[in-house]
């Protein structure tokens, strides 16, 4: 068992399942299951998302829940909200991540400030080594 120092755990197993293929479970009611590959470049199957791939999905994910989150809490629609999410990746491991945000409706002055900050809090996205760029697009609705 892992130390916690008092925070929220997220538990998974992730095994080796066959051709560079893995799967995880996670310890939910549910017992949900994803499936990642090593890229096809690499010599993988490539037919699921490449562990760097669900990286940029997971920080995307993670900003577009603390932009719901902010929205609920400050009462503002975040409906329609999403993220292209992009990881540049090769041999040498993750070389960067682009996002491309895009708001289909038209916000406030006031709630474009509280969507930026809330996507700069996502603490998924902090926790990545600052030497990784991460390169954001906003796409507003005017």
């Amino acid at each position: 068992m892992f130390y916690n120092a008092g925070m929220s755990a997220y538990t998974s197993q992730t095994i080796v399942d066959a051709d560079m293929r893995c799967c995880t479970e996670f310890e939910k009611p549910t017992h949900p299951k994803m499936y990642t590959d090593v890229a096809s470049d690499l010599g993988g199957m490539g037919e699921y998302p490449s562990p760097g791939e669900l990286l940029a999905a997971t920080v995307a994910s993670c900003m577009l829940s603390m932009i719901a989150f902010t929205g609920h809490k400050k009462g503002f629609s975040t409906q329609g909200i999403s993220i292209q999410a992009v990881c540049d990746e090769g041999k040498q491991g993750v070389g960067g991540l682009r996002f491309s945000i895009t708001v289909p409706h038209p916000v406030a002055a006031q709630e474009r400030a509280m969507i930026q900050a809330a996507v700069a809090s996502c603490p998924v996205g902090n926790s990545i080594h600052p030497d990784i760029p991460k390169i954001i697009e906003w796409n507003w609705a005017e």
